[in-house]
């Protein structure tokens, strides 16, 4: 069957509101049509039963009543026999008589329920009756030995056979209004499971109807963003555009999604291209350090050029020997200290050497001040030899330990001492540092002059170009990276440098 205009019409009225609800306006329509359908449901099932059963048991209540009279009066009949005869006693006759008044004055007196018949015959028995117990009121007063005695008591059986007979004559009219009844709701119950199943269909395609609306715009977006999202988190940037007919808050949502998804994408390609330049300055970067480092080589291949290692070890064998024959053992041991600490510095040619080797240079170098200061000067080396096979930078300890001596040792007239303390101990990331610490108790540095000293250390444009404390901060810095460095002092106290490296996998401990 074709729809007509107005029919079309009223449907595209219909689907423009509820796309251009909003979405509270949307769950209220629903919430409302689920309300009502509830609400239909309830009223019609209470039509059902005040039709089934109320309407019903007024009726069979009416059967019963009356039912209840006839039986009552026989029984009263019988019984004021039973008393005439003597067989029973004044008051169960009595109470006999009270279930009869019972009876009468529980009949139906509704003209709208009985109608006008009933009613006229049911006021007759209610006046006959009433008669009735008036008589036998005053036949209960006659001395039974009278001769009115016998005279009240037939006339009270013929009371009894009229009052039986208008009980008869209400069942007759009772039973066929009944019967009227039953043949009037028959066609509407013969019908009414038809109506309610008609009912029941309307119902489930008002819901069928809605549910489908509210799946299109609610269920159907949300899935079709979930879908995206689900590729955006594979890294599929190149999704389509979810596209949605809703003007709600879900349309909202959708058209912010797609310019997140817009945004994300160009940010995620802004940040690749950022990586790419952070690549290729990373490798000038690295390229920068290792001609920085092959410059620091070349400064220290100058250094030892700068000194002829022939002519200054002959030089030094024949100092040695002149000493031995003039037997000074003193000067011969200086003079092999000083030979030793030369070779070391003009032969290693390695950025790195062990340990031991070091401190055995260190031990040369503060022979020859001891020397040259006397008692003012002492040091101690507190290393565990399970340290020896540790690799460090070469020439790291001697500036430190020169600087030392030089600005705050020689500066005091009492001298002083130096300890160098080498330890290992445990750093973040489960990594193991090997720690050095240079202290003396010499004149120490001013608060001013160690800010500005800490300063140059921390600037990273600083020109290097001496064998001192800045070279062995750079030094660090090129072979660690971000190098553990400090100096700490108390002016009049001493100085307290220290630095710490990693333990690499081939250090032996």
């Amino acid at each position: 069957m074709t729809r007509t205009a107005s029919e079309r019409s009223w449907s595209r009225m219909i689907k423009a509101g509820w796309s251009n609800s909003t979405l509270k306006e949307k769950i209220s329509a629903m919430v409302f049509i689920v309300f009502a359908i509830i609400l239909m449901t309830v009223l019609l099932d209470i039509w059902t039963i005040k039709i089934s059963l109320w309407d019903f048991r007024y009726s069979l209540q009416s059967n019963e009543l009356v039912g209840t009279l006839v039986e009552a009066i026989e029984l009263e009949s019988e019984g004021f026999a039973d008393y005439a005869r003597g067989d029973i006693s004044r008051t169960e006759l009595d109470g006999l008589m009270e279930k009869t008044r019972k009876a009468v004055n529980g009949l139906q007196k509704d003209y709208n329920m009985i109608g006008e018949e009933r009613l006229a015959w049911t006021e007759k028995t209610e006046r006959a009756y009433n008669i009735y117990r008036q008589r036998c009121n005053a036949f209960f007063e006659i001395d039974p030995m009278s001769p009115e005695f016998i005279v009240r008591e037939y006339e009270l059986f013929r009371m009894q056979e009229y009052l039986k007979g208008y009980g008869s004559t209400l069942m007759s009219l009772t039973s066929k209004a009944v019967n009227d009844f039953y043949k009037q709701r028959f066609p509407f119950l013969f019908f009414f499971p038809a109506v309610i199943v008609a009912v029941a269909v309307a119902m489930i395609s008002v819901v069928a109807k809605t549910s489908s609306a509210m799946s299109k715009t609610l269920v159907e977006p949300i899935e079709k963003l979930a879908d995206a999202s689900r590729k955006i988190a594979a890294n599929d940037l190149a999704v389509e555009d979810v596209v949605v007919d809703n003007k709600d808050e879900i349309g909202d949502l959708v058209h912010a999604f797609n310019k997140m998804k817009f945004a994300t994408s160009e940010y995620i390609r802004t940040l690749e291209e950022n990586r790419v330049a952070l690549d290729r300055l990373h490798a000038e970067e690295l390229e920068k350090i290792d001609a920085e480092n092959r410059l620091v080589k070349m400064r220290y291949e100058v250094l030892r050029n700068q000194i002829n290692p022939h002519f200054l070890f002959n030089t030094l064998c024949v100092i040695s020997g002149m000493a031995k024959l003039e037997d000074a053992a003193t000067t011969d041991k200086m003079i092999n200290s000083l030979s030793s600490l030369l070779r070391y510095i003009l032969r290693t040619e390695e950025n790195e050497i062990y340990l031991e080797q070091e401190l055995a240079m260190i031990r040369d170098y503060m022979y020859l001040q001891e020397m040259r200061f006397g008692e003012r000067i002492k040091y101690v080396i507190d290393c565990d030899e399970s340290l020896y096979k540790v690799n460090i930078p070469t020439f790291v300890l001697q500036p430190i330990i020169e600087n030392s001596i030089i600005h705050g040792l020689a500066k005091k007239e009492e001298g002083g001492y130096i300890r160098i303390h080498v330890f290992a101990e445990e750093g973040g990331n489960e990594e193991k540092l090997l720690r050095v610490v240079v202290s003396d108790t010499g004149v120490g540095i001013g608060q001013e002059k160690l800010e500005q000293i800490r300063k140059e250390l921390s600037d990273e444009g600083i020109e290097r170009n001496s064998i001192g404390m800045s070279n062995i901060y750079g030094r660090l810095r090129l072979l660690y990276g971000n190098a553990d460095f400090d100096i700490d002092s108390i002016e009049g106290e001493g100085t307290v440098v220290k630095f710490a490296i990693p333990l690499r996998s081939g250090d032996t401990i």
